[in-house]
């Protein structure tokens, strides 16, 4: 009898004992990111059968487990994504708005300016100071152009640098998981699945939370103690122990823009419009849904402006009676034009903004969007509107100047094929951004005041008002300068008003208050996603910390009641120990 005793009590004191040391251990790891609260689970042990009935044998730790619920789990990787998407994308698209919105480097003061500046030049067109204050707006105008489009670009390589950021740390956690597979595998195989060995498996789950915030995945448990996770259309990230890599490749028109590329054996794929939730997703839609398209839409406001005035400007004559140069340009190319790398064929394609004194609503029917110009065959292409995938099919013009040389117009500019170095292949592809870069681009072409083209130089019919023609048709010029007439410059004045943007629907204010609110629309909702979705990432972590979070006042209680059941256990020896004694003494 006594060694039952014996043995109950020794039973008693290594439970009690295993649970004392659980206790501690969440006590220990209170703070520690991530730790679910562990419990050690009792059971008696098996009964012996005497003559009087089963005898009880004490008790035995059957496993030591943690807190855990995969929905709650599950729950909290979603928050996490979808709050990580919206913080990143409110986060980049304030400074958009804010930008935008700065008078101190806003668009319309400048024009407002600009203009006022054009109608005292009209007020009185001799005055040299007036002409040259306009020439100063002007180019203060260009440098609100330029240092907007030069902040814009500034954040486009901020928004690449976190694209590196993000894609470094998912690769890096991936590789982290991937680790903890194996050793999870290996420590579950050990106890033949039924032990598990929870400290590794909450740092797995932390890791998953945090890869979550960068990028949404998809986790599918493995039975042998492994977690497979996928991302976009079920590519695997993390399967079993070995971990797939992402990367950065290169826009094939553009090297600046960075696309997602998944590494696998069969090479690199693009996987870009597959990222969804994160971090990442969250730069990625900054970038196609506030960046680019404000972008575009500045180079929009800033090559109709130029195209308006400088075909007003070159209709018009200068102080000293010379037809006009125009006011504005641009560096470089004036329209780019990138040819894919596939490309075969030979052609050379350029483009420009179509001149408004040959097609009068020109301005009015730019497109912000950039276009994809493939060739087909003989004299027909494809135009892609990349805003929309919209397709157009369009006939080459043979030029009357150049019979090597072919015309496309479409949406305010004009595309030039030059064969003269080889043809076009069935195939090619061209890249052309009429809009993205003109704002960049944009400078001033004169710098003398006494070329402004305030005049008109055209014989008007002093009772009508209306231009006299010759027996050509054509208007009489009156030769030499006129330094009194303001009549072309009342024409530039009144372009302030004009309504030569969007279809004809939009002013140069109205372009740009329109912008401005379009990004303002986004940032608040932006703003007002990024708000919600913290709150339910908030709830969805008090759940979690609900479940498994360690109280310390639970924790005290359970150590008082472990203490006393060990001491009592204890106890049960000493009382067995005394009975080996009497017993001993009454053999004696």
């Amino acid at each position: 009898m006594a060694g039952g005793i014996l043995g109950i009590a020794t039973s008693g004191l290594l439970a009690f004992q295993r649970s004392l040391e659980t206790t501690s251990h969440n006590i220990a790891n209170v703070n520690t990111e991530g730790y679910s609260r562990q419990r050690t689970e009792l059971s008696t042990k098996p009964a012996i059968f005497e003559g009087s009935g089963y005898l009880g044998q004490g008790v035995k730790v059957s496993n030591i487990t943690r807190s855990y619920d995969q929905f709650i789990s599950s729950q909290l990787r979603t928050s996490s994504t979808a709050s990580g998407e919206a913080e990143q994308f409110y986060r980049l698209s304030v400074q958009v708005d804010g930008l935008l919105a700065d008078n101190s480097v806003g668009i319309a003061p400048a024009i407002k300016s600009f203009f006022n500046t054009v109608n005292e030049v009209a007020d009185d067109p001799s005055s040299i100071p007036a002409r040259q204050v306009m020439l100063s707006e002007a180019d203060l105008l260009r440098q609100r152009f330029n240092t907007m489009s030069a902040r814009f670009e500034e954040l486009g390589s901020q928004v690449n640098t976190d694209i590196k950021v993000h894609l470094n740390e998912i690769n890096a956690l991936g590789t982290a998981l991937a680790d903890l597979n194996n050793r999870i595998a290996a420590d579950v195989g050990r106890a033949s699945g039924k032990q598990l060995p929870n400290d590794l498996l909450d740092e797995r789950e932390r890791l998953l939370t945090k890869l979550a915030e960068l990028i949404s995945v998809a986790v599918v448990p493995q039975e042998n103690g492994m977690t497979s996770i996928f991302i976009g259309k079920g590519m695997p990230l993390v399967l079993d122990g070995v971990s797939s890599k992402l990367t950065t490749i290169n826009d094939e028109y553009d090297p600046t823009f960075l696309r997602i590329g998944y590494e696998s054996a069969s090479g690199t794929s693009d996987i870009s419009n597959q990222i969804s939730g994160g971090k990442l997703a969250g730069s990625l839609r900054f970038r196609d849904e506030i960046l680019d398209p404000a972008q575009q839409k500045l180079g929009q406001i800033a090559a109709g402006l130029a195209m308006e005035m400088n075909a007003l400007q070159k209709s018009g004559f200068d102080l000293d009676g010379r037809q006009g140069e125009a006011l504005f340009s641009f560096k470089g190319d004036e329209v780019p034009v990138t040819a894919n790398l596939a490309n075969t064929g030979n052609a050379v394609v350029t483009a420009r903004f179509q001149d408004l004194n040959v097609t009068p609503d020109a301005a009015q029917h730019l497109d912000f969007s950039d276009f994809r110009l493939e060739f087909v065959g003989g004299s027909d292409y494809t135009l892609t509107r990349l805003r929309d995938n919209q397709v157009f099919s369009l006939t080459a013009v043979v030029s009357s100047i150049d019979p090597n040389v072919s015309n496309l117009t479409f949406a305010g500019f004009e595309i030039s094929i030059d064969t003269s170095a080889g043809s076009a292949v069935a195939g090619d592809r061209f890249l052309t951004r009429p809009t993205y870069q003109a704002a960049k681009k944009i400078g001033v072409n004169i710098g003398d005041p006494r070329q402004i083209a305030a005049a008109t130089n055209v014989e008007v019919d002093p009772v009508t008002g209306k231009p006299v023609f010759d027996s050509s048709g054509n208007a009489i010029i009156i030769k030499g300068p006129m330094p009194g007439d303001n009549r072309n410059a009342l024409l530039m004045a009144q372009l302030e008003s004009k309504m030569g943007l969007l279809g004809g629907k939009a002013s140069f204010h109205n372009a740009y208050s329109q912008l401005v609110a379009g990004v303002g629309s986004l940032t608040r909702s932006g703003e007002l996603s990024a708000t919600a979705q913290k709150t339910l990432l908030t709830r969805a972590q008090e759940a979690k910390e609900n479940l498994t979070g360690v109280n310390l006042d639970e924790e005290a209680a359970n150590l008082v009641i472990f203490q006393q059941s060990y001491q009592a256990a204890a106890q049960v020896i000493s009382t067995a120990n005394s009975m080996f004694d009497t017993l001993i003494g009454a053999l004696r």
